[in-house]
């Protein structure tokens, strides 16, 4: 992170200091991002050839592909994110970055949040490529608005726990291994109502809100109890 934006973090006033510094760390991966392009990239490639690879797999059947979609979309979007967030906390200790935001006056749960902001906007950028390749191999309707909402839910909570998650693990050897060995049991309690409210807008008579509701308000409270322990624990997390 550049001196400036850690100044600007630590002089604003007390009430926007935390935005502030939330803001300044989101920036300041989009701007790594642009100069190395290794995480949306790497993101995207491996998700394409796996969606190619599956549909090949089933191209001989082209009826179970279809029921098959909305899981294979989700199980793409999360091999695709722990790979996203394993390589964006990789990079940050590669280069150190991580251990200047530590020392920085930085409230440790604006570091948390920014990170959740960042690699979200990430997956969400592969996820607009993934609903046009989904809709062109499937020929299911994953362009609805509805779906795009679910899908930016789910990815949302996703990150929330894999930042807290990876930042555990990325000091261990194996933390290639450790964080989906952690983070896919975790994150079971989201994907399930989550790909149950997708797959109930796959057919051409859209679902009354009584039969999602009560998979969107699951996703929602994960979000919200992953987010909130995000903030309340990610200091004794990094400190650890």
């Amino acid at each position: 992170m550049s001196e400036n934006g850690i100044n600007e973090a630590v002089t604003l006033p007390e009430e926007t200091s935390f935005w502030s510094a939330v803001w300044t760390i989101t920036r300041k991966d989009f701007r790594i991002e642009r100069h190395t392009g290794q995480t949306v990239s790497i993101m995207i490639m491996f998700s394409l050839v796996t969606v190619i690879m599956f549909n090949f797999a089933l191209g001989t059947n082209l009826g179970a592909a279809r029921e098959l979609s909305t899981g294979l979309l989700w199980a793409t979007i999360l091999l695709a994110g722990t790979l996203g967030l394993n390589r964006s906390l990789a990079i940050e200790r590669e280069n150190q970055t991580f251990d200047a935001l530590l020392i920085s006056p930085i409230r440790r749960n604006a570091i948390y949040l920014g990170k959740v902001f960042s690699i979200s906007i990430f997956t969400l950028l592969l996820e607009l490529v993934l609903v046009i390749v989904f809709v062109v191999f499937f020929n299911k309707p994953f362009w609805r608005p509805q779906v795009l909402f679910i899908l930016a839910l789910g990815t949302f909570g996703y990150i929330a726990a894999g930042v807290l998650i990876t930042s555990m693990s990325i000091q261990t050897r194996s933390r290639d291994v450790l964080l989906p060995v952690l983070l896919l049991p975790l994150s079971l309690p989201l994907v399930l109502p989550a790909a149950m409210a997708v797959s109930a807008y796959m057919f051409p008579e859209l679902p009354s809100w009584g039969e999602v509701q009560s998979a969107v308000y699951l996703v929602i409270l994960y979000d919200l109890l992953m987010v909130t322990m995000g903030l309340f624990f990610y200091h004794y997390v990094v400190e650890s």
